[in-house]
């Protein structure tokens, strides 16, 4: 299977690690060659809007593709989907998520394309909300409404510098977003926390081996937070990488997302985030700004998820 990259920066490395890793931990069909890298056009997260999103999932028809929301991958984070999916956080309240990192206060950047309405469509929202996004798809389904504010710390800059966010979800729970680039003391302080009639969990990619868990179930006496150190045995991909109690890294994320869009091309699966998944985030991103710029809670639902 021959490769084409677009893109040459820093994520480029851990992609094109994961093209050569892949085969060492999944079973594959496929071997892999890149034959094609070019860097010149910048595109984040999917496109600059809903629109060109649009043409780009419509061009792609149904030909097998995925989309680097590579987040679902995390053992801890997958983990938490099989909680939920098992019913062990009972009904769900709250969902409460956050993304911060302090690339912003950096003046080395100002110009750089992530700045520039023009190349990035926008600041933190397309950045970092947009991964806060898709995990919360992922774990507590969609958002049917919303209400947002946004930031600008530096005066004249094209972009948000940070975004805030209220929604509403289909499963009747409310949720809290924030992002930023602000975040003075994060690297990439990625995480959630969930809470249910039945239990709650929480999660920081800074700790990304490790999973808190609190099961209200149990004897009020015995009652208190895990904090489950996700590598085995029993846990999503502890069978795919190393033995119990060895972690791993940010890198095995997409080595992860690629075994498993492989695995399911050669069985002719769907595979899941895909262009329509991304799209549903975009559209969503969309409705963030437009919020924010009348200040009002708008809706996000029906036809417009789909697609």
């Amino acid at each position: 299977m021959n490769i084409a990259m677009v893109g040459t920066g820093f994520i480029a490395r851990a992609h094109s690690n994961a093209f050569h890793q892949v085969g060492r931990f999944f079973d594959v069909p496929f071997a892999l060659q890149t034959k094609v890298v070019c860097g010149r056009d910048p595109e984040k997260p999917l496109a600059l809007s809903v629109a060109e999103a649009e043409v780009m999932a419509e061009a792609l028809g149904k030909r097998p593709n995925l989309v680097w929301f590579n987040y679902r991958r995390v053992p801890a984070i997958a983990l938490a989907k099989r909680f939920i999916d098992e019913g062990r956080l009972g009904q769900v309240f709250h969902y409460r998520s956050y993304y911060f990192n302090q690339s912003g206060v950096d003046a080395s950047k100002a110009h750089s394309w992530r700045y520039k309405r023009a190349d990035a469509g926008s600041g933190a929202i397309g950045d970092l909300l947009s991964h806060s996004l898709d995990t919360a798809r992922y774990l507590n389904g969609e958002i049917t409404e919303l209400a947002a504010s946004t930031h600008r710390f530096v005066p004249g800059r094209e972009v948000d510098d940070a975004v805030q966010v209220m929604a509403r979800f289909s499963n009747g729970s409310i949720g809290s977003f924030e992002a930023s680039r602000f975040g003075v003391g994060r690297r990439n302080g990625n995480g959630f926390e969930i809470y249910g009639s039945k239990g709650s969990l929480g999660f920081d990619l800074e700790d990304m081996n490790r999973l808190r868990f609190f099961d209200a179930t149990e004897a009020p006496a015995v009652q208190g937070e895990r904090n489950l150190l996700v590598t085995g045995p029993d846990h999503p991909y502890s069978s795919i990488f190393w033995k119990p109690g060895h972690i791993i890294g940010y890198e095995h994320t997409f080595i992860a997302t690629l075994g498993d869009f492989l695995q399911g091309l050669a069985k002719g699966e769907e595979f899941h985030p895909n262009f329509e998944d991304a799209l549903r985030v975009q559209r969503v991103m969309e409705k963030v700004e437009e919020s924010a710029a009348s200040g009002r809670w708008v809706k996000v639902s029906g036809s417009y998820l789909s697609g």
